[in-house]
């Protein structure tokens, strides 16, 4: 993700990590990404969710298998 075009050699985000869109005059931040909208900062949250209830399912897979 950070090899990609949009990000300047210094760290700072063109576009918007969700979206690709522009940035207007109010920049959302979730963990250190910067999001374009209050659209996006849901989205983000919603799948680093999904992520973590995935993970944890995975979790409780690997324990009752290894046990």
């Amino acid at each position: 993700m950070c090899s990609s075009p949009q990000y300047l050699r210094d760290g700072a985000a063109k576009r918007c990590a969700i979206c690709d869109g522009k940035f207007g005059l109010i920049r959302y931040y979730s963990w250190r990404t910067a999001l374009c909208s209050r659209k996006c900062a849901d989205r983000f949250k919603a799948r680093r969710e999904a992520d973590r209830r995935w993970l944890r399912r995975l979790q409780s897979r690997l324990t009752t298998v290894a046990a």
